[in-house]
């Protein structure tokens, strides 16, 4: 009798373990779904569509060759299955999504077995799924949310996997290697994994060490060198990317600006979580403290990366590993425990419409200029140079699709050669562009002011107004212009 009651409280327990992992990703969808773009709006989302298409690792550091790859999978099943080539973005962003969202459910599973207990794994969920900006990110082809959630997967099987301890490391580090296969930076975490608490094995620093880094070096290994394979180009592609970001330092930015919103992203990625590790690490209770201490340091070194003002996608990583599960002790041990149970849940649910409206007043601009270029672009006359900023990468995938399904689009094949702001843009543009007429190729700039994203592109516009404005009569010269606004 005691052995069935015993065996029946297990079953009920791994039901609501499952019931629970499965709210979880449900509501970390929805609040995707809720507030995502929902459309190709990032520049780095419409490249990794465009490598979909061909397979080729490379362009940024080491090209995330697991992220990419598995991109040209799903894109030739896709296609296979009759999806259209001007779909594929779609496709890509919502299976990435479903990946992404299991980082709420995993951080649930972490925070259990490294003993917090169900109501504090519950509020760990919660919280992932409810960020703000984790769920932007989410509804995107971008590599942050899945590699979120494969780190946590890692740090999942090494507070929990197999009870013997070799094969437990060599698994969370080959897993932390498909995580850095997805974006480089995962590999912090290697340092997370060895300071995890196992449950019921003796602790074995260096011997678990030099197991974690066997398992992790084995898998990454074997995906550079399908990158390599996938790309002749693979070495110059990064050596293309250490150039670009060193002349991209050199760039003039706005005094605090970088500062200041990296301030703003935390709040972004979640005031909740953000306010209630502020609190934890005032008096840190639990034996599991230090393995938090590597995405802490991480997450405010990332404060002086140099492209932070763009977004808060770069810190989502860092910032769930190192905020989610002292804020859900703290929230747990301080607020639930007093039965308020809706004092910390009730800013999340307010917090994420909220985010949503402003998220979609600001980008709107963008996301209707992206839209419309593919209808824009068939007046383009097919050998044309396109200067423009944010929108390029659209330009570029939008002259691959068409020319590589010509069927599916109504003109000639383009040949377009987009000038683009960032490591291409050429140092002196007016040249550049002078030489194209004088070679009798029509040109197309884009003055639109969605289109221009941050101090360096608005400066690079700059530029391009001047050349616009001499060549105004010149027929081969297309301004793209605002509509005026109406008179009142």
């Amino acid at each position: 009798m005691i052995r069935f009651d015993r065996a029946s409280a297990a079953e009920n327990a791994s039901t609501s373990s499952r019931t629970r992992h499965l709210a979880l990703w449900s509501l970390a969808v929805s609040a995707s779904l809720a507030i995502g773009p929902r459309a190709a709006l990032y520049w780095d989302s419409l490249g990794y569509v465009e490598q979909s298409l061909h397979g080729r690792v490379g362009g940024l550091l080491l090209g995330r060759p697991l992220f990419v790859l598995a991109c040209h999978l799903a894109t030739r099943l896709a296609l296979a299955l009759g999806a259209s080539p001007w779909s594929l973005e779609s496709v890509l962003r919502n299976a990435w999504l479903a990946l992404a969202a299991l980082a709420a459910p995993l951080v649930a599973t972490l925070a259990d077995r490294i003993g917090l207990g169900r109501r504090a794994a519950w509020i760990a969920g919660l919280l992932v799924a409810l960020s703000p900006a984790g769920a932007h990110t989410r509804d995107a082809v971008l590599t942050d949310g899945p590699a979120t959630a494969m780190v946590l997967l890692a740090l999942v099987l090494r507070a929990g996997g197999p009870t013997t301890p070799t094969p437990n490391a060599l698994l969370t580090g080959a897993a932390m290697g498909l995580a850095f296969g997805l974006r480089e930076q995962a590999a912090l975490h290697l340092l997370t994994a060895l300071l995890v608490p196992v449950h019921g094995v003796e602790r074995r620093r260096w011997q678990d060490a030099l197991l974690l880094g066997v398992g992790f070096a084995t898998t990454a290994t074997a995906l550079l060198l399908l990158a390599r394979a996938s790309n002749p180009d693979y070495p110059a592609s990064i050596l293309r990317w250490v150039r670009g970001m060193a002349a991209e330092r050199h760039e003039a930015r706005v005094a605090g600006e970088a500062l200041s919103r990296y301030a703003l992203w935390l709040v972004a990625l979640s005031p909740v979580a953000l306010a209630a590790t502020v609190a934890w690490w005032a008096h840190p209770r639990e034996r599991w403290w230090p393995m938090v201490i590597p995405a802490s340091v991480g997450l405010l070194a990332l404060s002086r990366y140099q492209d932070i003002a763009f977004s808060p996608r770069y810190l989502l990583t860092e910032f769930v590993v190192a905020t989610t599960l002292p804020a859900a002790a703290w929230l747990d041990r301080t607020l639930v425990r007093r039965a308020n149970h809706l004092a910390w849940i009730l800013p999340s649910l307010v917090i994420l419409p909220l985010a949503g409206h402003f998220l979609e007043a600001r980008q709107r601009p963008l996301r209707l200029l992206i839209a419309g270029l593919p209808g824009r672009l068939h007046a383009v006359p097919p050998n044309a140079v396109i200067v423009t900023g944010q929108p390029c990468a659209a330009i570029r995938l939008t002259a691959r699709l068409a020319r590589t399904w010509p069927r599916s689009w109504d003109g000639p094949r383009p040949r377009w050669s987009p000038m683009c702001p960032g490591w291409s843009w050429p140092a002196d543009p007016t040249m550049r562009l002078e030489e194209a007429l004088r070679e009798g190729v029509p040109i197309v700039i884009d003055l639109r002011n969605a289109a221009w994203l941050g101090e360096p592109q608005r400066y690079r516009r700059a530029q391009l107004r001047t050349f616009a404005a001499t060549h105004a009569t010149d027929p081969r010269v297309i301004s793209w212009r605002d509509a005026p606004s109406p008179s009142r």
